[in-house]
C-alpha cells in the first residue's frame, strides 16, 4: 500500500462506500424508491399503481385547475427538484461547472480534487434559482466573487450574484431570465393611516416574486437612474404607499420639481410646498430646513430625543427631483442647496424629516452629499461605475449589472437595492403609476379631512 509521509493513503475510498456516503448525504435518493418498492410488495402492483395514477391524475388538476395555488406552493418544489438532480447542479455537471470556473481546489497532501458541493436549490420563481453551497477547506467568498463572470457564462445565465450563507456556505443567486416581464400595476391606497407602517412601503416587487418593501422614515434616500428609467415610479409607489397619512395631515410631502412635469398635478395637495425653479427650490428647502428646526426645539423643551407621527409631529417628506440640475449644474444656488441638504440629511432623522433624492448621474461632483445618504437604489444607468457609486463598493461585482438593463420602455422601473442583511444587490421593479393613478391619489387626500393628533 503506498502512504504519505503523514499516514494518509492515496487510494479513495471505494466505489461502494462512497454510494453509502452518497445515500446518507441525500436520504431522498433511498426512500422514494423504497416506499414505492415497500407499497408493491405489501399492497400489490396494482394498488400501488392506482395510488401513484392518483396522485399524478391530482396533481394535473391541480396545475389545470388551480394556478395560483399549484405555482405558489408546488411549482417551486418541482422546479427546485427538477434544477437539483436533472440540471447543471447535479452530478458531473456541477463537478465540470466547478472545473471550468476555477473553483475546485486540490487537497495538499492527498492530491484528491475537491468540489464545492451544493447543499439545496430553490427556485422561487421560473426566472430565480438559489444554490447553497458548502465551500472546500482553504476557500472563502471572494473565490466566487471573482468567478461571477465565468459562472455566468457557463450557466447561460442573465446574471449570478454571490452571496455569504451560513459559516463555511455560500449561496449563488441565479437569474435565468428577466423576471419582470409584465408591468406591475400602482399599489393599492390604504384606506386609513392605521394600516399604513412607514417602515415597511410597498413599493413593487422583487426578483423572488415577493413585495418589495422600503422604508420612509429612519432614513434618508438616494434613487439613481438615467432619463426613462422609472424612477417617477419610486416615488409615486411612495405617495401612494402614504396616501391616507397625506389625507389625514400626518405625512407631508415638499417637492422641488426642475422639470416642471413630473410632480406639477400633486400641486392641490402640496399646500404650497412646491417649487420648479433653482430659487424657488433653495427658498423650498431653506423653509424645510427651519420647521425642521422648530421640531428639534420642541423636542427639546420635551425633553425628549424623539415622538411617535402625528398632527403636531409629523413626517415631512422633501422630495428632490433631478438633484444634479440644483446642486451642480445651475451654480448660482448649488452650494446653498447642498448645505441645506447636508444639514437635513445630518440631523432630520430624529424629527422624521425625510431627504428622498433622484439623480441621474450619481458622482460626488453631482451629488455632493451621496454618502448622508444611506438608503439607495440603482435603476438602469450608463455607465458600469454608477451601481458602485451608488449601492457601495464591488456592488457590480455582487451582481447589481444596472448597466446592463436594457434602455427600453419594457424595464423601467427595474434596478437594484442592496439587502440589508447580506449586502446582496436584489433586482426589483417598482410599480407604474399611470397619470389616471396619480388623479386618483390626488382626489383621494383631497377627500378626507384632518384629524386631530
Amino acid at each position: 500500500m503506498s502512504k504519505l509521509p503523514s499516514g494518509r493513503s492515496r487510494r479513495t475510498a471505494g466505489w461502494e462506500f462512497r454510494v453509502v456516503r452518497w445515500l446518507v448525504r441525500h436520504p431522498g435518493a433511498a426512500v422514494g424508491p423504497g416506499l414505492v418498492g415497500g407499497a408493491v410488495v405489501g399492497l400489490g402492483p396494482e394498488v400501488t399503481g392506482g395510488v401513484v395514477g392518483g396522485l399524478v391524475v391530482g396533481a394535473g388538476a391541480w396545475y389545470r385547475g388551480h394556478p395560483d395555488t399549484f405555482d405558489t406552493w408546488a411549482a417551486p418544489v418541482v422546479r427546485a427538484w427538477r434544477r437539483r438532480w436533472v440540471g447543471a447542479y447535479s452530478g458531473r455537471r456541477w463537478v465540470g461547472l466547478m472545473g471550468s470556473c476555477g473553483l475546485t481546489t486540490v487537497h495538499h497532501k492527498t492530491g484528491e480534487v475537491l468540489v464545492p458541493r451544493v447543499l439545496k436549490v430553490r427556485s422561487w420563481s421560473a426566472s430565480i434559482d438559489t444554490v447553497r453551497v458548502r465551500l472546500v477547506p482553504g476557500q472563502a467568498l471572494r473565490a466566487f466573487t471573482s468567478a461571477l463572470p465565468e459562472l455566468t457564462a457557463t450557466l447561460k445565465a442573465e446574471r449570478v450574484a454571490v452571496e455569504q450563507g451560513r459559516p463555511g456556505e455560500v449561496v449563488l443567486i441565479v437569474q435565468r431570465d428577466e423576471p419582470f416581464g409584465l408591468v406591475i400595476p400602482a399599489p393599492l391606497m390604504p384606506e386609513s393611516s392605521a394600516a399604513v407602517d412607514l417602515k415597511s412601503l410597498c413599493l413593487g416587487e422583487n426578483e423572488l416574486g415577493g413585495e418589495w418593501r422600503e422604508p420612509l422614515i429612519g432614513t434618508h434616500h438616494l434613487t439613481a437612474g438615467a432619463t426613462g428609467s422609472g424612477k417617477n415610479s419610486v416615488v409615486m409607489a411612495k405617495l401612494r404607499a402614504v396616501a391616507p397619512m397625506i389625507r389625514d395631515g400626518l405625512v407631508r410631502p415638499w417637492v422641488c420639481d426642475p422639470k416642471l412635469l413630473e410632480f406639477v398635478a400633486l400641486k392641490p395637495i402640496l399646500h404650497g410646498r412646491y417649487a420648479d425653479s433653482p430659487e424657488d427650490c433653495a427658498e423650498l428647502i431653506a423653509k424645510f430646513v427651519s420647521t425642521m428646526e422648530r421640531k428639534q426645539k420642541r423636542l427639546q423643551r420635551k425633553g425628549v430625543r424623539g415622538v411617535p407621527v402625528s398632527v403636531e409631529h409629523p413626517v415631512d417628506w422633501l422630495i428632490l427631483d433631478e438633484v444634479g440640475y440644483l446642486m451642480a449644474y445651475n451654480s448660482e444656488f448649488a452650494h446653498e442647496i447642498a448645505n441645506a441638504c447636508a444639514v437635513i440629511s445630518s440631523m432630520g432623522r430624529a424629527t422624521n424629516d425625510v431627504l428622498d433624492v433622484y439623480v441621474q448621474e450619481p458622482s460626488k461632483d453631482v451629488v455632493p452629499i451621496r454618502d448622508l445618504l444611506p438608503h439607495r437604489v440603482c435603476l438602469r444607468v450608463t455607465s458600469e461605475r454608477h451601481p458602485d457609486m451608488v449601492l457601495g463598493d464591488g456592488a457590480r461585482e455582487r451582481g447589481a449589472i444596472a448597466d446592463e438593463i436594457a434602455a427600453d420602455e419594457s424595464t423601467a422601473g427595474v434596478g437594484y437595492r442592496v439587502d440589508g442583511r447580506s449586502r446582496t444587490p436584489r433586482r426589483v421593479r417598482a410599480a407604474y403609476t399611470s397619470d389616471r393613478d396619480l388623479a386618483e391619489l390626488v382626489a383621494f387626500v383631497q377627500a378626507g379631512t384632518a384629524v386631530a393628533a
